[in-house]
């Protein structure tokens, strides 16, 4: 059906599988792990999202609805990677998300290092990129590397206009990064004013993206270590994962046409960000339930 290796794992992401047909938001998991310069173990991460999920109540307080009953939701299971060859792995994922949105479906990434992105979002054309992130992710090269998780957002602008990369929570950067993204006039929120005033946040992201299909792209990190210490490059000072619930929630209104949820570095905490994951996936859905769309 799909053209690429998947290893099927059942149940998929909150045990209530529909079938491709019907469904409107396709999970992958994509256990990419290569890059890592500090914490590895992303690979971990979408069983760990796909456990988590299975063990929160589908029903939300915040949206009044159970999004299983709203939304149609598949799972098709972990694409199987290279741990060796970055390259035929990002030519894999770019099949996969492009025969997504061909079918019609919205393709929901769980990671996985950040890197998966930058393969994921060459298969979807005219879009913003929205990141959520505690790092701006621009170096040009990091440890010898031109494509990496810290190098991810700088490729990504090798063929995206840099006024369709918004950049929202982010807390550090190198010298380099900041100049990068000065000269190239970056939009970016940092944690500040998402925390000063997330609404205005938001409505300035509202204004700048319109009706244009939007990627959503969640780095964990973006969460203060307090509430997800299980991440590969933990920064302090980030947001709450009630703050981030919010954010999703608004976000969620726009045109979201493919997300991910990436840098779960599982092996370092409870699971206490695994269920932060699945909780954001959650709230975002239930945002996508609640559009005639």
């Amino acid at each position: 059906m799909l053209g690429e290796n998947f290893v099927p794992i059942r149940p998929g992401f909150g045990g209530f599988d529909e079938p491709y047909e019907r469904a409107r938001v396709v999970f992958m998991g994509v256990p990419l792990d290569v890059t890592s310069s500090y914490r590895s173990g992303t690979r971990f991460g979408p069983a760990r999202i796909r456990e988590a999920s299975m063990n929160l109540e589908t029903y939300l307080m915040s949206a009044d609805l159970d999004i299983f009953e709203r939304l149609g939701v598949a799972d098709v299971g972990d694409l199987v990677i290279s741990s060796t060859d970055l390259a035929a792995t990002g030519e894999c994922i770019e099949r996969a998300v492009q025969k997504f949105r061909d079918d019609g479906k919205v393709p929901a990434l769980l990671g996985g290092e950040h890197t998966l992105t930058y393969f994921a979002s060459r298969a979807l054309k005219g879009v913003f990129i929205v990141q959520l992130d505690a790092h701006r992710d621009l170096r040009d090269e990091y440890m010898g590397d031109k494509l990496c998780h810290a190098t991810v957002m700088r490729r990504v602008l090798d063929d995206l206009p840099p006024k369709r990369l918004l950049q929202v929570g982010v807390r550090s950067c190198s010298k380099e990064e900041a100049e990068f993204a000065r000269s190239a006039g970056l939009r970016a929120y940092g944690v500040e004013q998402v925390l000063g005033n997330s609404g205005k946040v938001v409505a300035d992201i509202r204004r700048r993206v319109g009706k244009a299909p939007v990627y959503l792209t969640i780095d964990l990190d973006v969460l203060d270590p307090a509430f997800a210490p299980g991440v590969a490059t933990p920064e302090p000072g980030g947001l709450s994962t009630l703050n981030l619930f919010n954010l999703v929630r608004e976000l969620g209104r726009l045109n979201i046409c493919a997300f991910d949820v990436v840098e779960l570095a599982a092996p370092y905490d409870s699971g206490i960000t695994a269920f932060a994951a699945a909780g954001i996936v959650y709230e975002l859905l239930a945002t996508m339930a609640s559009s005639p769309k």
